[in-house]
Formats: C-alpha cells, structure tokens, sequence
C-alpha cells in the first residue's frame, strides 16, 4: 500500500531587531520539512510576500521599519510652496537628494561622521475631472534615523530636520513635520499603514543603503497539528495570555488568520513586541 506524504504545519518566526517579531503558522508538505537549511531560509524570507499585493506590501514595510527603526528615529512629511513644486519625478527627488545631503553635512560638522538610515516616499497625483480624481501636490514621507543619539540632541536634530527643507539659496521649499516614532505604540505600522494607504496614487520610493533585513530562525515544523492551528486561528485569536506563554518576553499585538476553503487549509500569522525590562 502506497504511503501519503505527511503533512506538517511550520512554525516560522520573523525577528525585525531587537523588539519586533513576527511567527507564522502554515502547512508544508513533507518535501519542505525535509528541504535544506538554505531552502528553508527563502521559503521563510517568502511568506510575506504571499498573499494579496496591498497585505503583502504592508507587510514587508513593517517588516523593514522595525528592522531598522526605533524611538530614535523621526517621522517626517515634506511638503512644498506653490511656487517651489516640482514639475517631475526627477526635480522632486532632487530636492529630496540635496536636503539629505545637507542634514548629513550638518551632522558631520556637530557630532562627526554618522550613519544616517532612512526611506522615502515620494507621492502625487495628477487630476482628472473625467473620472472624478483630484490633483494631490508632490510631498514626501520619510522616516529618518542617527542611531546612538542623547535626547538632548535627537531634540537639535529634530529641529534641523525642519529647517534644512530649502532651495540653494536658503528659500523655504514648503514645511517639515517632524514626529518622533513611538514602536511601543505601533507608530510604526500605522506609519505604514499611511504611507501606503492610496496604491492607485504616482508613488517613488528610496531608502539608504545598507538596510538590515529580518532573520529567520531556524523553523519548527513538529510542534504543531492542523488541530492545534485550528484551534488557534478560532479560539485564540484574542487571548493574549495563551500567545505571551507561548513567546515569554514578548508582548502579544495581534493575530491575523485566514482560511482558504478550496484547499481546507488554515494560515496564521502574529505580531509580538518585546516587553520593556
């Protein structure tokens, strides 16, 4: 009698830093759990790239933020005058090219040569009465860190964050917001959230070089049965005591299940914090 292959559901943490993690839960085929540790890398580097494209964008921007960013950086929209707007994508990102420079050359002269890591978006909108679409100006949001910073001067860095948005001859381009990021209250993904909330909307993207990626441990794909998973996706949804046992040092956010009813099959995916000391 022919044995069918066993099925397996893998347990695959995501750890973006030192405070973000995220476990997914999904079935595997017996092939998979057998694969290589190199396989079993770039089938976890896939799993949130599954799915539908503005669940799955959202999640690798999260992802990358928290990787990347803390309560150090700064969350900022750059906006312009009438008489300063960009006429395309390439004077736009000019603009945003020379005022990094000048934050950088600012910050080399107070505190010496620093890494500065950052992402921009750069959004607009053209018109268009016929379908009811409305102009949105050119503006930016970008997220913007020096890591080991006192308080003192991430406060004078904000502040020149602000300042530094001008043409060459020192003329206000338009205004900076400047926010500090607050990750204990999920600034972060809402912050993502935002930055990718109108998909139809002209967008361009850049980011410093050097970006950390997430890490993935090592799966387990034993400690679960599609049983357990069930039971998880349906009757632990909410229950953050169950997850916290489950992950101790971490702080439950929140769980994210789906069921695909052709295949029969539940997938699941949380998010954890690390708790403060």
């Amino acid at each position: 009698m022919r044995r069918t292959n066993r099925q397996y559901i893998r347990e695959q943490r995501t750890l973006c830093g030192k405070n973000y993690a995220e476990v997914d839960f999904c079935r595997i085929t017996e092939k998979e759990h057998k694969a290589s540790p190199r396989a079993k890398k770039r089938f976890a580097s896939s799993l949130a790239q599954q799915g539908r494209n503005a669940e799955r964008a959202r999640r690798v921007f999260v992802q990358i933020l928290n990787t990347n960013f803390d309560e150090q950086g700064f969350a900022l929209v750059l906006t312009y005058e009438d008489a300063s707007l960009p006429e395309d994508d390439e004077q736009a990102w000019r603009d945003v090219r020379n005022y990094l420079q000048r934050v950088r050359r600012w910050v080399t002269r107070r505190w010496g040569k620093q890494k500065i890591k950052w992402v921009c978006v750069t959004e607009h909108q053209a018109e268009n009465p016929e379908l009811g679409v409305k102009e949105v100006r050119y503006h930016h949001h970008m997220v913007l860190q020096v890591d080991g910073l006192s308080a003192e001067q991430r406060a004078t860095l904000r502040q020149t964050l602000e300042d530094q948005w001008h043409d060459a001859e020192g003329y206000a381009l338009g205004t900076v917001n400047a926010d500090r990021l607050q990750p204990e209250h999920d600034s972060l993904e809402g912050l993502a959230k935002y930055m990718l909330k109108y998909p139809k909307r002209h967008k361009r993207w850049h980011a410093s070089r050097g970006l950390e990626r997430p890490a993935y441990p090592q799966p387990r794909d034993t400690h679960w049965t599609a049983r357990k998973l069930a039971d998880a996706c349906t009757l632990r949804v909410d229950d953050a005591d169950y997850w916290e046992a489950l992950y101790p040092g971490y702080r439950f956010l929140e769980a994210c299940p789906t069921y695909n009813e052709e295949r029969g099959e539940w997938r699941l995916y949380i998010k954890l914090r690390r708790k403060r000391r």
